[in-house]
């Protein structure tokens, strides 16, 4: 059995040192973003938000998003009857000519949504949903302008308008809302500015309009934005150490086992933790809890993904981590814990052990057999002695 190695001071800190360095290659997982941080720097850009956070809110989107290119997809051209009955037949011929290429670019676009449900995929056809309507817009008010206004339905009119009200079903950012607002913004200024023959009282009051209404859907995706982010952070974030959960550890890691072929997993548990809740309370045990993860997350990677499994367990999936490399991170993080001690209101001093369980992803395996392998070393490092660490390599000898 192996047991935790002390290390000298130059030797741990140059490890330290090479081990808080981010994996340059490895983009996927940054650092989770925590409760504490302000949430207007979340509501401007995704450039802090978590990988897993992205890939969430892009789903939320893409659902609704598909469903509302599909349904206008489906019911614009059913609008034409109308046309026919308003409109001379020529107008309406056109207007059903563009109706059929705006509800086929809806479709395209819905389709795409469906084939490569990615990021960037929302990235293009989100700002692409909006534009396209507009400059519908812009063609049919061609198409009728020889019509008296009062003949033409107040429908087309307000479809800018409309438009923007349909923008605030989505939960964007600021800067993603702007940039989508000024994709139908310029459209709409070019036709009322050039092709519209009107007192510049008229413009402006059209402009000011536009503007009310994106100001008001601007309100409402951030409202959205803020709530989903509340919501997803209180389900997926323990609200003690502030680590991820179990249930998102799953998730990320199997989103690491298909991005990378070699990542090692080390389960951590805190020897005789229920003698310190019973002999000290339940708040010194917590205070323990938040100590050990400051711990584990100050000597791992900010790639390196850590979560509290349970109780007073601990998990971290390594990316681009063999075994060996395991081994000696885990016997490091160990001693730190050991020597990480927790002042209490009488002044003294209480310090906690762990055992720890490390294995390395194996060729056709899953996440869930490297944790259960990891989980079942942690236990035999429990039943030999605690506060010691066991691998793969270390099982086998003791078995033999």
């Amino acid at each position: 059995m192996k047991m935790k190695m002390k290390r000298t001071p130059s030797e741990e800190s140059s490890t330290k040192n090479e081990r808080r360095k981010p994996s340059a290659p490895s983009q996927l997982f940054y650092s989770y973003f925590s409760l504490d941080r302000h949430a207007l720097s979340d509501l401007i850009s995704t450039k802090q938000h978590s990988d897993d956070f992205i890939a969430t809110r892009t789903s939320y989107i893409t659902i609704r998003l598909w469903f509302m290119c599909m349904f206008f997809c489906l019911s614009v051209p059913v609008f034409s009857f109308f046309d026919f009955i308003f409109f001379p037949n020529q107008e309406a011929i056109y207007l059903l000519a563009a109706r059929i290429i705006l509800s086929f670019s809806l479709f395209m676009l819905a389709k795409a949504l469906k084939t490569w449900p990615l990021v960037r995929t929302v990235r293009i056809v989100m700002p692409l949903a909006f534009l396209i309507p507009m400059l519908f817009f812009v063609a049919s008010m061609l198409i009728i302008r020889a019509i008296p206004t009062e003949v033409v339905p107040s429908i087309f009119s307000m479809m800018p308008y409309f438009i923007l009200a349909m923008l605030g079903l989505f939960p964007l950012t600021i800067s993603g809302s702007f940039f989508v607002i000024v994709c139908v913004f310029t459209p709409f200024v070019i036709f009322k500015l050039l092709l519209v023959n009107q007192p510049f009282w008229l413009f402006f009051n059209d402009v000011w309009l536009f503007m009310l209404f994106a100001g008001i859907s601007l309100w409402l995706q951030v409202g959205q934005l803020s709530m989903l982010m509340k919501l997803y952070r209180e389900s997926t974030v323990d609200p003690l150490t502030k680590l991820i959960n179990r249930r998102v550890l799953l998730r990320l890691a199997q989103r690491n086992h298909e991005y990378h072929e070699v990542y090692s997993v080390i389960m951590f548990d805190l020897d005789r933790f229920k003698r310190i809740n019973d002999t000290y309370g339940h708040a010194v045990g917590d205070k323990v809890l938040v100590a050990v993860a400051k711990v584990i997350q100050k000597e791992l990677r900010t790639t390196d993904i850590i979560a509290r499994f349970g109780g007073e367990e601990f998990v971290a999936v390594l990316p681009e981590i063999n075994l060996k490399a395991a081994e000696d991170i885990a016997s490091r993080v160990a001693i730190a814990i050991s020597q990480q001690f927790i002042t209490l209101d009488d002044s003294t001093e209480l310090n906690v052990t762990a055992s720890v369980g490390v294995t390395q992803r194996k060729q056709e395996e899953g996440i869930d057999e490297a944790l259960k392998r990891a989980d079942d070393f942690l236990y035999f490092a429990k039943e030999n002695g605690r506060d010691r660490v066991i691998s793969d390599n270390d099982y086998l000898q003791a078995i033999a």
